[in-house]
C-alpha cells in the first residue's frame, strides 16, 4: 500500500482514489449478480461483436465504458509529476479528447428496460451507479486540470478553459451518443469526424432534434461541477 501511496500528491488525492476504487467494484459487482443470476454462458463471448451483441443481458459495455472513463482522471492526477510543462500540451489534448467518456455514461440511462428474469430496478441501479462513478471521474478529473492551469496561467485564463471545455466535453457526448463517434476516431477517421462537426455547426437546425443533449449536458455539468467545487472548497 505504500508503494501506491507514493504514485498521488497528497494523502487527501490518495483517499479519493481509494473511494473510486470502491464504487467501481461494487459496480463490477451489481454487473456479475446479473450475468450470474441470468446463467449467462461465458462461451458465447467469443468475439467484441459476441458481447455487443448480448449488452441487453450481461451489461458489459459499462465496464468498458467506465474504463475509457478512467483514462481523463489518470491523465489528470499525472499532471503534477511531469518535468517538463511543455509535455503538459499533449497531455492536455489526450485528456480532452477522452474527457466526454466520463460523463457519457449517463446517458446510457436510456438502456434502462424491463430485460427479465433480472428486475428493472436493478438495471436502473446499475445503469445509475455507473453514470454516478462516471461523473466523479469526470469533475475530479476537471478540478485537477483546473488547479493545475491555475497555477501556470493564472485564475481568469484557468477558469475560462474549464468553462470552455465544459462545453466541448457535452458536445463531445453528443456526438458519441447520436453521432456514434469514439475517443479513437479522432485519429483513425479525423477527417469524417471534422466534416461531421463541422455539419453540426453549420447546419445546427438540421440537428435539433437531438442537438439539445449538447445544450442540456452543458447546463448539467456546469452546474455540477460548481457543486462540486464548493464540496471540495475550491475558489
Amino acid at each position: 500500500m505504500n508503494h501506491l501511496r507514493k504514485l498521488f500528491v497528497s494523502d487527501k488525492q490518495y483517499r479519493i482514489f481509494l473511494l473510486l476504487c470502491l464504487t467501481t467494484f461494487f459496480d463490477f459487482l451489481l454487473v456479475g449478480y446479473r450475468i450470474y443470476y441470468t446463467g449467462f454462458d461465458y462461451e458465447q463471448l467469443a468475439s467484441v461483436q459476441a458481447i455487443a451483441n448480448t449488452r441487453s443481458i450481461t451489461y458489459m459495455f459499462l465496464i468498458w465504458n467506465l474504463f475509457l472513463a478512467w483514462i481523463p482522471y489518470w491523465i489528470s492526477m499525472s499532471l503534477e509529476k511531469i518535468n517538463h510543462k511543455w509535455m503538459a500540451v499533449p497531455l492536455l489534448a489526450a485528456w480532452l479528447v477522452f474527457l466526454p467518456n466520463a460523463p457519457y455514461i449517463v446517458t446510457d440511462l436510456l438502456h434502462v428496460g424491463y430485460h427479465p428474469p433480472v428486475h428493472m430496478w436493478h438495471d436502473m441501479m446499475l445503469i445509475f451507479s455507473f453514470a454516478w462513478t462516471g461523473l466523479l471521474l469526470g469533475f475530479l478529473s476537471l478540478l485537477d486540470v483546473q488547479r493545475y492551469l491555475q497555477k501556470n496561467v493564472g485564475k481568469n485564463w484557468s477558469n475560462l478553459l474549464v468553462w470552455i471545455t465544459i462545453i466541448l466535453c457535452a458536445f463531445g457526448v453528443y456526438l458519441g451518443r447520436y453521432q456514434r463517434w469514439n475517443s479513437w476516431d479522432i485519429i483513425s477517421q479525423p477527417y469524417q469526424l471534422f466534416w461531421d462537426i463541422m455539419a453540426v455547426i453549420l447546419h445546427p437546425v438540421n440537428y435539433m432534434g437531438s442537438l439539445g443533449l449538447a445544450v442540456v449536458m452543458s447546463g448539467v455539468l456546469g452546474i455540477g461541477y460548481l457543486t462540486m467545487k464548493t464540496l471540495v472548497g475550491e475558489e
